[in-house]
């Protein structure tokens, strides 16, 4: 009984306790999308994220200035199934990993050093999709390649021809073919497509159809030859290409059906909710509009992180923390999928 009362006459004892755990353990932030990339069939999603541990804030000229660690994490999802094919994600090896390219077989991932110093940065790695685990690793592909020739690749393309190719740029300038089995790299050529898996804004964007503009003010209609007018205007319209291969500067929107998708905002303030449109081309009518369910950004507040696919009669949608399966036929949401939790 009397250790039982002194519990309950010194309670704060408790929570000098559990705060002093909190303060070894640091605080941790709600994990945010670093980027991700589709493969070219639209099966697999890759992503990054990545959860941030505060360990100390400090008061400096009136603001709040915080010091912690970043902890990224590598995810894959199987979008026929919706499910995550990591138990427990992988933390790659490097401070500042990116989605190079993802095929039906294996990630590619491009490393970044965590210092400034940029002549020993990480050669990329692979992840293989079969076995969850590292194919080949930044160590062996460095060595393989002498004179760091793949030291700090940022740059990834995609053979339209070859999607299952992992291509990379070199030190040099040219483009490599990266073995995902030996870590060699060989020179390639041809009609390349460069990719973009970051935080990047509407990198899928394209023009409209010939005969087809925008007209307005804020809010924009479409317009064929001044005859025709679409029924729904919308703010700030991109549209869409979500076909491997179309992201050359003049590439059209990817026809669906005889319609195009079209990717709106619904607020002048911020780019958190966003409708998607399928226009149909010929008669500018709505065959259906869909609200992309968009919870959590990053710390900045950034929205404009939708990537697409498209996979048989569906649209695949990535966002800045969700995976959307959308019916083409009806708008209808198939599956909402957590990137983050």
């Amino acid at each position: 009984m009397a250790a039982a009362n002194v519990n309950d006459r010194h309670p704060w004892r408790l929570l000098v306790l559990a705060a002093c755990a909190l303060l070894l353990a640091g605080c941790r932030q709600a994990p945010a999308l670093s980027g991700g990339m589709f493969s070219a069939g639209g099966k697999y999603f890759a992503y990054v994220y990545v959860v941030r541990w505060i360990h100390s804030y400090q008061r400096t000229g009136g603001r709040t200035v915080s010091t912690g660690t970043f902890r990224p994490y590598l995810q894959v999802i199987d979008t026929d199934s919706g499910h995550k094919l990591l138990e427990r994600p992988l933390r790659p090896d490097c401070s500042y990993p990116r989605i190079g390219d993802v095929n039906e077989s294996y990630v590619l991932v491009t490393c970044m050093a965590a210092g400034r110093d940029t002549r020993d940065r990480p050669a990329p790695f692979v992840f293989d999709l079969a076995t969850g685990k590292v194919r080949v690793d930044s160590g062996t592909v460095a060595e393989r390649n002498p004179g760091g020739l793949l030291g700090g690749a940022d740059s990834t393309f995609r053979d339209p021809a070859a999607p299952e190719a992992l291509i990379v740029e070199g030190k040099d300038g040219r483009n490599y073919r990266l073995d995902p089995s030996s870590g060699v790299a060989t020179v390639t050529s041809g009609e390349l497509v460069r990719l973009q898996s970051g935080i990047s804004g509407f990198h899928q964007a394209c023009h409209l159809p010939a005969g087809l503009h925008e007209s307005g003010g804020t809010r924009r209609h479409i317009e064929r030859d001044k005859a025709l007018r679409s029924q729904d205007d919308f703010l700030d319209p991109r549209f869409l290409c979500v076909d491997s291969g179309q992201r050359d500067s003049l590439a059209v929107a990817t026809d669906i059906d005889g319609g195009l998708l079209v990717l709106s905002r619904t607020s002048t303030q911020d780019a958190q909710d966003k409708l998607l449109t399928l226009l149909d081309r010929t008669t500018l009518k709505t065959r259906w509009s869909a609200p992309l369910p968009q919870p959590r950004g990053d710390w900045a507040g950034r929205f404009d992180s939708e990537k697409f696919a498209r996979r048989g009669r569906r649209v695949l949608v990535a966002n800045a923390s969700r995976l959307l399966d959308i019916d083409l036929a009806s708008g209808r949401i198939l599956r909402d999928t957590a990137l983050v939790d």
